[in-house]
């Protein structure tokens, strides 16, 4: 069962923003295996692996976040991943 379901908004095309999200990701040793319509991904935090999935819907990424550290919260990886895909498009 997943721990966290979410959306994020965007605006143009997904391409860009897939492409910054995947060099981010393997830049800190997470993995990434997706494209501009569904993927999947693993973050490594200090306090254990992120992994989820992501599928793109018109101008939108519905993410859906399968295992967490049980200190990090929804919200924070939420309020995060948006913060890495929106600045600076």
């Amino acid at each position: 069962m997943s721990k966290c379901n979410f959306s994020i908004d965007f605006t143009g095309s997904a391409e860009p923003l897939i492409q910054k999200a995947q060099a981010a990701i393997i830049s800190k040793g997470g993995k990434f295996n997706g494209d501009s319509t569904s993927g999947g991904f693993i973050i490594s935090t200090p306090l254990g692996e992120v992994s989820g999935s992501y599928a793109v819907e018109n101008q939108n990424f519905h993410f859906t976040i399968e295992d967490k550290p049980f200190l990090i919260g929804c919200g924070k990886i939420e309020s995060t991943l948006k913060e890495q895909l929106l600045n600076n498009m």
